[in-house]
């Protein structure tokens, strides 16, 4: 209980500094002075400012799945994701100052980049899950890739949306999640391809050497 209620306190002060600056700008020493630990104590609690926000983000996932468990989303595919990311960015409304700061500008540490990269994967993953879309046919390696494209695209309308019914947040969603939808279709009909021709050009191989051997 005593390192969670630490690691709380460390987020918030964190996020007390991100709505006054850029988060590139923010330093873990300003973090534990705002938070009133050492940086020695800082370290036990946290690993870096992006497992903050890894941490941050792996609490949003989970109040978006408890809701989700509650009222499962209903209609097709698009429909399905299109409930769960908005919910997803309505339960992130009061931090929107704070996930401003951060995509002010990209990460340019390399390892917290990668910790960040694996956050936004985490999350994906967790939407489709919630949306019950791991078994549609646009799922798959090109499919994750995709809906965290238009994950982060709802996203980013999201932060300079002042409509509090979210319209442009909804339609570039909208916009989003069908280029999803004919990428991955796409995507699967050139790997259906490519792997048909990977077929036939083994089958041909085997074919020659076997005529080979018995001329």
């Amino acid at each position: 209980m005593e390192d969670f209620d630490s690691q709380l306190r460390i987020r918030q002060a964190a996020f007390a500094l991100a709505e006054r600056k850029p988060w590139h700008e923010i330093t873990l020493a300003a973090i534990a002075q705002q938070s009133g630990f050492s940086i020695s104590a800082l370290m036990r609690d946290v690993e870096s400012k992006a497992a903050i926000l890894r941490d941050f983000s792996r609490d949003i996932d989970r109040s978006m799945l408890l809701v989700f468990e509650k009222h499962p989303p209903e209609g097709e595919a698009h429909d399905r994701l299109f409930d769960v990311i908005i919910k997803r960015l309505e339960i992130m409304q009061p931090y929107r100052p704070v996930i401003s700061s951060v995509m002010k500008r990209r990460v340019g540490d390399p390892g917290d980049a990668a910790v960040m990269l694996q956050s936004l994967a985490v999350t994906v993953g967790w939407i489709a899950a919630a949306a019950r879309v791991e078994e549609e046919s646009a799922w798959g390696s090109w499919g994750k890739i995709g809906l965290g494209r238009a994950y982060l695209k709802a996203l980013s309308a999201w932060i300079g949306d002042d409509d509090p019914g979210l319209s442009r947040t909804m339609a570039a969603l909208d916009r989003s999640l069908r280029d999803w939808a004919a990428f991955s279709d796409r995507a699967g009909t050139v790997t259906a391809v490519m792997g048909g021709l990977a077929k036939a050009a083994g089958a041909a191989g085997r074919q020659f050497f076997s005529k080979g051997k018995t001329s």
